[in-house]
């Protein structure tokens, strides 16, 4: 059900950091909810919507832009949350509804989707397919229309029929605008939200790419990755409404963008010689693509249109807030007030308006207001050769204030770990191992995405193996260098990367002073039996790829099998309610070390109850920091003790 009342002194006062140095400010103080994570100006620039998260949800808050005053709320008691939003008109506003998941995973769309004016009142829900809705465009044409996408049951068990609709926001009545020629589709339109590419596919490895034929009104398959070899991911009409960006990957190197015509030929716009290209910049109006942006490494804009008035403007403000990321949030239908971001690496966002008659950018909110940017710790950009020469890039944190040299050291890989990739930003975890005197070193390992396919593809198959390696060259990089001390080094992850945190003391027992595995998966053979991504073909087929099948080889990549090498101390932690990395993976690994003879080993080992991939309670996330921050002081911290920096 909806909420009404939440107090405006709560939107707009935040608690300002009062610690003198980061080592101050309590675990809490680093795992408190974000006061906002987005906000938005309406067409008519009168309101501001925003996103605003709690201990138990995310509620939308409207309020006006003047004076501040809360007009609107959309807070949910049950387990639902508010997703993404957009402004359909002046006057209301369109948003969805989620799950809220865990830390380490995308909060899942529910398929709901509602309108609620900007005074809080008329709400109206739209009931779509049995699969859910999606909101794909609004038209910025004043009207009440919006476009949406249904995803409704098929009989293949793998598939979705997708059906295009135009949605009223006041009525939730719905008129067809097209059905999909491919199942799971995703719909690409004009600017006026007409369809014209239609991307998807059934099974794995065999997406395919349809384009609509305005005159003859059907749809013709231009690119097929069965045939190609190649996927081909759309993003963006070009401002002509007939040709569209899509993203391609290369033989060698990283992804290219191309601008494709109605038949799929295709046009080189540019390639990075390191980074895949990450996402477009879209002129404020979104009828245009005037930049591109790769962020794989350092963060960087290639301008297609460097002379339109937005570029100028990003430009400008950029070297206004030297040093850190600006990006637009939208803007006002007359392009006159825009609403933008600046993060860093040190910042966590901070909301500004900008008034191009007056040529001023007045500060709005922060995304944590108490955290202050001068306290944090910088994240800086490494790249070292693995054994075999490939390149390696990834990231380096440092405590402020310290000389880099001779630290203890955290090696951090990510999850995933097929696409995900460490970027340049703000880390609440890195952050708060910073602040308490670790450095922390966080490899972009083959198999990272990013980097393009190849590279990725280099990670298949190599669970254990040139994976792994790259973590254990990134270590032996950082001693080289003096940044570590050799006696004082732990491998902690999360998901995949507590695969490698415990991997990494099995296959390298004297290298690492202590391991934590963070919901992680330990047993590759159990993820054909449980899990969510083997509930689907599609899932199953990327496990054989990317795993394998043969018991052998699910066997040597598992840590859990390798329980009898490891010698120094670690900590298991999982969410009761995962369902990526089932908790049973976890004790899984935790039998092995008792059947080992290594129970005294496993120093802490606990199940979160009400806890998925990832924690999202406050006072869960404070148990668990402190759990891993004992942990370190106690191996490689102020308080390890010689015996214990030499390994067990």
């Amino acid at each position: 059900m909806f909420m009404r009342g939440l107090c405006l002194a709560l939107l707009f006062v935040g608690d300002a950091a009062s610690a003198a140095t980061a080592a101050e400010m309590p675990v809490k103080d680093y795992w408190r909810h974000s006061e906002f994570e987005q906000i938005q100006i309406s067409p008519d620039g009168k309101y501001l919507a925003a996103t605003v998260p709690d201990e138990e949800t995310r509620a939308l808050v409207i309020f006006t832009r003047k004076d501040r005053k809360v007009t609107g709320v959309a807070r949910f008691t049950d387990d639902r949350q508010v997703g993404a939003f957009a402004w359909v008109n002046k006057d209301r506003v369109a948003f969805t509804m989620s799950d809220r998941g865990g830390r380490l995973v995308s909060p899942q769309p529910r398929g709901e989707l509602l309108f609620m004016r900007a005074d809080g009142k008329d709400k109206a829900a739209y009931a779509g397919g049995n699969r859910g809705s999606l909101l794909t465009r609004t038209l910025r044409d004043g009207s009440d229309w919006v476009v949406v996408t249904d995803y409704l049951p098929s009989q293949k068990r793998e598939q979705a029929d997708v059906v295009l609709y135009r949605v009223n926001a006041k009525s939730a009545k719905s008129m067809k605008i097209a059905f999909s020629p491919v199942g799971n589709a995703r719909f690409t339109l004009t600017h006026d939200g007409e369809p014209r590419v239609a991307s998807g596919g059934v099974a794995y490895r065999q997406s395919e790419v349809h384009y609509y034929d305005a005159e003859s009104k059907s749809w013709h398959k231009i690119h097929s990755e069965k045939d190609t070899g190649l996927t081909m991911e759309p993003w963006v009409m070009h401002g002509d409404g007939k040709r569209f960006y899509a993203v391609m990957p290369e033989k060698t190197g990283p992804s290219s963008l191309y601008l494709v015509d109605p038949n799929g030929k295709r046009e080189l716009v540019v390639r990075d010689e390191v980074s895949d290209p990450t996402r477009p910049v879209m002129s404020l109006d979104g009828k245009e693509v005037i930049g591109v942006e790769f962020s794989s490494t350092m963060p960087r804009r290639h301008w297609l249109l460097p002379d339109h008035p937005d570029a100028m403007l990003l430009k400008n403000l950029q070297r206004s807030f030297d040093g850190q990321w600006v990006s637009y949030n939208n803007a006002s239908d007359n392009g006159k007030l825009v609403v933008f971001t600046v993060r860093s690496d040190r910042n966590p966002g901070d909301f500004y308006l900008y008034d191009r008659n007056d040529r001023k950018a007045t500060y709005l909110a922060s995304v944590r207001q108490w955290m202050d940017p001068e306290l944090m710790s910088e994240m800086k950009p490494i790249q070292y050769a693995a054994r075999d020469g490939r390149i390696i890039h990834g990231w380096l944190t440092v405590p402020k204030g310290s000389d880099g040299k001779n630290l203890p050291l955290i090696v951090n890989p990510h999850g995933g770990p097929f696409g995900p990739y460490d970027d340049w930003g703000f880390s609440a975890e890195i952050q708060l191992f910073a602040s308490r005197g670790y450095a922390v070193l966080q490899p972009n390992f083959r198999g990272s995405g990013g980097f393009g396919l190849e590279f990725t593809e280099a990670g298949y198959r190599q669970w254990g193996g040139t994976m792994q390696d790259d973590l254990t060259d990134a270590t032996h990089w950082a001693v080289k260098e003096g940044i570590a001390d050799a006696g004082r080094i732990c491998i902690y992850g999360a998901s995949y990367g507590a695969y490698a945190a415990l991997m990494g003391v099995a296959k390298e027992p004297d290298l690492y002073q202590c391991a934590i595995g963070f919901v992680g998966v330990y047993d590759l053979k159990v993820l054909y039996s449980r899990g969510d991504i083997r509930e689907r073909d599609s899932g199953v087929d990327f496990l054989e790829e990317v795993l394998g099948r043969s018991d052998a080889e699910l066997i040597k990549g598992s840590p859990s099998k390798q329980a009898s090498k490891i010698k120094v101390p670690v900590v298991v932690v999982a969410g009761a309610e995962d369902r990526r990395a089932p908790p049973a993976q976890s004790e899984i690994m935790v039998d092995e070390m008792k059947r080992a003879g290594k129970e005294k080993l496993v120093e802490a080992f606990y199940l979160q109850p009400g806890e998925g991939h990832g924690f999202y309670k406050v006072e869960h996330n404070v148990k668990l920091y402190d759990t891993f921050l004992s942990f370190f002081d106690r191996h490689i911290g102020k308080k390890a003790k010689p015996e214990a920096a030499a390994g067990l």
